[in-house]
């Protein structure tokens, strides 16, 4: 559906946003314009809405751009209310659990949900395929875009063949391997790190054997760190592969249950729901916009997944350029104002994301054992002290990002 268009230089305009992906970027991007009267052409690459179960960690902050647009509170219904998290070893337990009840000054939602990604992509599609203003496309591979003065072009594959769709914007949330970022050779400098991680999911209940665990755990250990993630219905596990293992080698039977059970020997074999392994990366793109193109989410910046951030920095991403897409569309604002989206966010991705969830990996694999009794001193004490704690909590749940974000002009 066209809602308008204009011709330039001989060339048909749809005066609307085009969207490569349907991931949550893509889906909070199209929900947001199309709610406030920008028409919205969406492509998707696969045949269905991906059943991606990597990202299942909403924040605080997040949650709260969720309720703004009308969606937080189905999700939540099909989440896990989680206000307390830990940092555990696995000699020694609990190190340092965290509250976030603490926050309930600075945000509506003073905890982490706990609900798989796919669950917010089906509710907001929902909602979207009912809305006269949006066009929403599956089978639909975007494989790069061309631009001019007037408007942009994204080349796309489809099972008709190859066809081009033109629009006033691009919004490029094709993912960390975006052909769109390619295509416009912006560089995505960072690193891959040696070891796979394996993320498995079982209906067995691991707090029969873990004293007082609660549904987000970081375990550190020397030599086999883990994380525990429940979300309804299942406990998730992530853990790190060896030298030498491989992704088709770590989902096999005899790795999968040989790694759970060093986690926990429940004396068979466990049953699971899903396993998969990948690789994990830290990488930021060297810019987040190319004229009437703007990366978002994991096309602009990736890392590993330890506190949860990638998708939350990936939404965070998308509200920040549709508040500036809105006002250039109502004429309140020129194209400007969108250097201050690559301002304002890419600082982020580097400055906090890639920072924090590298430390984060640091502490649960450290060797030295008085490197890591410091840190974790330093983590207990920090705990304890409910002013350290709050501080500590607006940094791991994003809400600091955001506001240096936002103070960035």
């Amino acid at each position: 559906m066209v809602v308008g268009s204009w011709i330039w230089s001989g060339k048909m305009v749809e005066d609307r946003v085009l969207i490569a992906g349907a991931g949550p970027v893509g889906c909070v991007t199209a929900l947001t314009l199309a709610r406030n009267g920008i028409p919205v052409s969406i492509f998707e690459a696969e045949d269905v809405l991906p059943l991606d179960l990597r990202a299942s960690t909403f924040h605080p902050p997040t949650l709260d751009m969720l309720e703004d647009l009308g969606v937080a509170g189905d999700l939540i219904a099909q989440g896990i209310i989680c206000p307390i998290w830990q940092y555990r070893d696995m000699e020694h337990g609990v190190i340092a659990e965290w509250n976030l009840g603490v926050l309930k000054d600075d945000t509506r939602h003073p905890y982490r949900l706990q609900a798989e990604q796919y669950k917010l992509t089906n509710i907001i599609v929902d909602i979207l395929k009912d809305m006269p203003n949006v066009e929403f496309r599956y089978q639909a591979r975007a494989t790069g875009a061309t631009q001019d003065a007037d408007g942009v072009d994204l080349h796309l594959e489809t099972p008709d063949g190859r066809e081009t769709r033109r629009g006033r914007y691009l919004v490029a949330a094709d993912g960390a391997s975006s052909a769109i970022r390619m295509g416009l050779g912006i560089d995505y400098p960072g690193l891959t790190f040696p070891e796979m991680w394996l993320c498995t999911s079982t209906e067995y209940d691991f707090s029969q054997n873990f004293e007082n665990l609660s549904p987000i755990a970081y375990i550190a250990d020397p030599e086999f760190w883990f994380v525990f993630v429940k979300v309804p219905g299942l406990w998730r596990l992530l853990m790190p592969s060896l030298p030498g293992e491989t992704a088709e080698s770590l989902v096999t039977d005899e790795t999968v249950q040989q790694r759970m059970r060093q986690v926990c020997d429940i004396g068979v074999d466990y049953e699971t729901r899903h396993r998969t392994a990948y690789q994990v990366h830290q990488r930021v793109a060297e810019r987040y916009r190319e004229g009437r193109v703007f990366l978002a989410g994991d096309s602009a910046h990736i890392n590993n997944p330890l506190g949860g951030m990638g998708m939350n920095g990936g939404i965070h991403d998308a509200v920040n350029l549709c508040e500036k897409m809105l006002a250039v569309w109502r004429g309140e604002a020129t194209d400007e104002v969108f250097d201050r989206y690559d301002r304002q966010r890419r600082p982020i991705a580097v400055e906090y994301v890639q920072k924090e969830t590298i430390s984060n990996k640091a502490n649960l694999e450290e060797k030295d054992p008085l490197i890591r009794r410091q840190r974790q001193d330093d983590l207990r004490r920090t705990s304890q002290d409910p002013a350290k704690a709050r501080d500590f909590l607006l940094q791991s749940s994003m809400i600091k990002a955001l506001e240096r974000a936002a103070a960035i002009e």
